[in-house]
C-alpha cells in the first residue's frame, strides 16, 4: 500500500502551495486554449453564455452552443470521472502505476462493445453500458487473479494489464479483419473522440458519473483504513476483500460508462493521480480531490490539442484518445522517478535454476524440432483447401505453388528464428524469464515508423518501408539505452522503458484507426503479421541476414552465461557488465527489427520460444539459443499455415494468431509463477 506503517499519521500534512497553483494554471490554460478560436468570432460574454444560451441569428453562436460547449463540458466530466477512478484504483491496489488503462479495463470495455455489436446488437440498443461493464470486469478480474499472489507488485500488475490489453486488442483486430464492413465505424469510434453536435450525450452521461462518484466517496473511510495495511485493517474489523471488490467494481462502472459513449480515452486515469501525488497530495482525501480536478483539466487540454491538430492538418479527425495516449509514456516514466520497486518482477526472485526439466540431448531435440519444421513445410506447400475442397499439390507442381506459398512461409520461419534468438538474449540478459522483445518496445518503434509513413502519405515503396522500420527500431533502441543507462540496463527499467515506447505506438494506432481507408487497413494487416505481403527477394534477403547474425551470436555465449549470476558476480569474473548488456541489447534489437518488418510487432514468439527450449531440457546458453531459434521458426511456420486455412477463403495474419497464443502463454506464465 502507499503506507506500510502501523498507524495513521498523527496530524494531516500541510498542502503544498504548488498544488492549487498548478491545478489553477492547468484549468485556465485549457479553458483559454479551447476558447481561443471562438474569441475571433464572438465576444467573451457570448462565448461564456454559449454553455446555456445562443443567438439563433448568429451561426457562430449556434455552433458554439451545440458543438464547442458540449464538447468542453463532456471533456471535463469524463476527465474528472477518470481522474477519480484512477486515484481510487491506486489506493486499492497500493500501486502508483495502476489505472483503468494499465489494468486493461478500457480495452475490456471496448472488447465488450465489439462482441455485442457482432453477436448481440440488441444489448447495445438496450444499454451500451452493460456490455462495456462486462468486458471491463473480465479484464480487471484477470489482472487481479494473475497478480494477487504476488502482492500486486507494481511492475507485475502493469505487465499483466498490458498483455491483457494486447490480447483483447488482438481479438478486436481479428473481428475487424473478418467483419470490417460491420465494425469499421466502431473502431473509428474506439480511438476515442469527444466531438459533439448536441447536448444529448452530456445530459445522458452526467447523472451516471455523478451517482458513481457519490458511491465512490461513500467508501472514503473504508479506503482510508486500507492505508494501515491489510493485517492492521483486518484486525480493526475491516473486510478488506469486500472493500477492494466494491471499490474496483465502481471503478469499472465509471470507466465502462465512459468507454461505451466516447471510446477509449487512455491514460487520464493514470496521469491525473500521478501529477497530484508529485505535486504534494499526500492524504487520500487530497489525492482524490486533486486527481479529480487534474483529470478534468488534463482531458480538456488534450482534447483541445486534438482539435487543433485536426484543424492544422488536412481536415482528418485526430481523436482525443491519441493525444491522451501520447502523455501516457512520459507519465509512466515520471511516476517511476524516485519510486523504488520493492517487489520482484515475475520470474525474477526465482532464479533460472528454479525450474529445471530433465536435460535432454541437444542433437535429439534439435533433430525432432527440425523434423517438425520439415513436416510443416511439406504440409504447407502440399495440403491446402481450394475452390473444389481440400487437395494435395504434387511435388512436381511445387515450383508453381512456391510463388504463392513459399516466400511467406520462409519469411515466417526466419522471423520466428529471429524472435526466438532475441527472446533468449533478453531473458538471459535481464535474468527475467517473462521478458520478450515485444515487451521492450523495440518492435513498437519499428511499427511507429510505419505508422508515420502512412500518416504522412509518403510513397516509399516496400524497400523504403523496411528501411524506415529498421530506423524506427534503432531509434527505440537508442531511447531505451538513454532511459536505462543510469540503471546499468537492469531488467525492470528496460521493460518499463519498453512499456513507455509501446504507449507511443498505441497513439499511432489510434490515429490509424480513426483515419480509416484502404491504406490504414493495409498497415493494420502488416502490424498484425500479414505474411502474404512478403516477396521472394525479401525472404531470401532475410535469410542471409539471419545467417550473418547467427555467426555473431557464437561469440556471446560467455556473457550470456555470466549475466544471470548477478552484476557483482559477473564483474568479479572479469565481465564488463554494462558494455556486455549494451552489445546484447543491440543484437536483440537488430533481430527484433528484422522480424518485425515481416511479422508485425505483436507476436509474443520471443517470449514463448525460450520457454519451450527450457521445457525441452536445454539449460545452457548455446543449446537454448539453438533450440529457441528452431522452436520460434516452427511456431511461426505453423501460424502462417493456419492463417491460410482457418477461415478459408479469408485469411488471418499469422502474427495475429501468434499474438493470441502468446498472450495466453504469457498469462499462464504469470499464474504459474504466482502459484510457485
Amino acid at each position: 500500500m502507499y503506507a506500510s506503517t502501523s498507524g495513521m499519521p498523527a496530524s494531516q500534512p500541510d498542502m503544498p502551495a504548488r498544488l492549487p497553483i498548478a491545478a489553477t494554471l492547468l484549468w485556465l490554460g485549457a479553458l483559454l486554449a479551447s476558447a481561443a478560436p471562438w474569441l475571433n468570432q464572438l465576444d467573451a460574454g457570448a462565448v461564456v453564455s454559449a454553455f446555456w444560451a445562443f443567438n439563433p441569428d448568429d451561426y457562430s453562436s449556434v455552433l458554439a452552443h451545440f458543438s464547442w460547449a458540449p464538447r468542453v463540458s463532456i471533456a471535463i466530466l469524463i476527465g474528472c470521472g477518470l481522474g477519480l477512478a484512477g486515484a481510487v484504483t491506486q489506493q486499492v491496489l497500493g500501486n502508483p502505476l495502476a489505472s483503468p488503462t494499465t489494468l486493461g479495463v478500457e480495452a475490456g470495455g471496448q472488447f465488450g462493445v465489439t462482441v455485442a455489436t457482432l453477436f448481440a446488437p440488441g444489448l447495445l440498443a438496450f444499454s451500451p453500458d452493460l456490455v462495456a461493464i462486462a468486458g471491463g470486469l473480465i479484464a480487471i478480474g484477470m489482472v487481479i487473479v494473475l497478480t494477487w499472489r504476488l502482492g500486486f507488485s507494481p511492475v507485475t500488475v502493469i505487465l499483466a494489464g498490458l498483455v491483457i490489453t494486447f490480447f483483447l486488442g488482438a481479438l478486436n483486430m481479428a473481428f475487424l479483419l473478418l467483419k470490417g464492413e460491420w465494425l469499421g465505424n466502431l473502431f473509428i469510434w474506439g480511438a476515442g473522440s469527444l466531438v459533439q453536435n448536441n447536448w444529448g450525450p452530456f445530459m445522458e452521461l452526467w447523472p451516471r458519473v455523478l451517482v458513481i462518484s457519490v458511491l465512490i466517496l461513500l467508501l472514503m473511510r473504508p479506503l482510508q483504513v486500507l492505508q494501515l495495511g491489510q493485517s492492521s485493517a483486518s484486525s480493526l474489523g475491516a473486510r478488506v476483500g469486500l472493500i477492494r471488490a466494491l471499490a474496483l467494481f465502481l471503478v469499472v462502472l465509471m470507466t465502462a460508462t465512459v468507454v461505451s459513449r466516447v471510446g477509449v480515452v487512455a491514460f487520464v486515469g493514470l496521469a491525473a493521480p500521478v501529477l497530484a501525488r508529485l505535486l504534494g497530495a499526500r492524504t487520500l482525501a487530497s489525492r482524490i480531490l486533486w486527481s479529480t480536478l487534474m483529470g478534468g483539466g488534463l482531458l480538456l487540454l488534450a482534447d483541445t490539442l486534438a482539435h487543433w491538430a485536426s484543424t492544422w492538418g488536412d481536415g482528418s479527425l485526430v481523436p482525443t484518445g491519441t493525444t491522451t495516449a501520447l502523455i501516457g509514456g512520459p507519465i509512466i516514466l515520471l511516476a517511476l522517478q524516485g519510486f523504488r520497486n520493492t517487489h520482484h518482477m515475475p520470474g525474477q526472485e526465482s532464479n533460472l535454476a528454479g525450474f529445471q526439466p530433465r536435460r535432454r540431448a541437444p542433437l535429439l531435440v534439435s533433430g525432432i524440432v527440425t523434423g517438425l519444421i520439415a513436416l510443416t513445410v511439406v504440409v504447407s506447400m502440399g495440403w491446402s483447401p481450394g475452390l473444389d475442397g481440400w487437395n494435395w499439390t504434387p511435388v512436381t507442381q511445387w515450383d508453381n505453388a512456391w510463388v504463392w506459398r513459399g516466400p511467406r512461409l520462409l519469411a515466417a520461419m526466419l522471423a520466428g528464428v529471429a524472435l526466438g534468438l532475441a527472446g533468449t538474449l533478453i531473458q538471459r540478459m535481464t535474468g527475467n524469464p517473462m521478458g520478450s522483445p515485444e515487451m521492450l518496445g523495440i518492435s513498437g518503434g519499428a511499427a511507429l515508423a510505419m505508422v508515420l509513413i502512412v500518416l504522412t502519405g509518403a510513397d516509399v515503396g516496400r524497400a523504403g518501408q523496411l528501411g524506415a522500420a529498421t530506423l524506427g527500431a534503432a531509434g527505440a533502441l537508442g531511447l531505451l539505452i538513454l532511459l536505462a543507462r543510469k540503471h546499468r540496463f537492469a531488467g525492470n527499467q528496460l521493460l518499463l522503458g519498453g512499456l513507455a515506447l509501446y504507449v507511443f505506438m498505441d497513439a499511432g494506432l489510434r490515429l490509424v484507426m480513426a483515419s480509416g481507408g484502404t491504406v490504414a487497413s493495409q498497415l493494420l494487416n502488416w502490424m498484425y503479421g500479414s505474411t502474404w505481403l512478403v516477396s521472394e527477394t525479401e525472404a531470401f534477403g532475410l535469410l542471409g541476414f539471419i545467417l550473418l547474425i547467427c555467426g555473431v551470436l557464437a561469440l556471446i555465449v560467455r556473457p550470456l552465461t555470466l549475466l544471470p549470476l548477478g552484476d557483482t558476480s559477473a564483474s568479479s569474473l572479469g565481465l564488463p557488465v554494462t558494455k556486455a548488456r549494451l552489445l546484447l541489447l543491440l543484437l536483440a534489437a537488430v533481430l527484433t527489427a528484422s522480424a518485425t518488418v515481416v511479422i508485425g510487432p505483436l507476436s509474443f514468439v520471443g517470449l514463448i520460444a525460450p520457454h519451450l527450449a527450457r521445457v525441452l531440457g536445454q539449460q545452457t546458453v548455446g543449446r537454448q539459443l539453438i533450440v529457441a531459434g528452431l522452436v520460434g521458426g516452427l511456431l511461426l511456420a505453423l501460424a502462417d499455415y493456419l492463417s491460410r486455412i482457418v477461415v478459408f477463403p479469408n485469411q488471418l495474419p499469422a502474427g495475429l494468431l501468434a499474438a493470441l497464443v502468446g498472450g495466453v502463454y504469457f498469462l499462464w506464465g504469470l499464474s504459474r509463477h504466482g502459484k510457485a
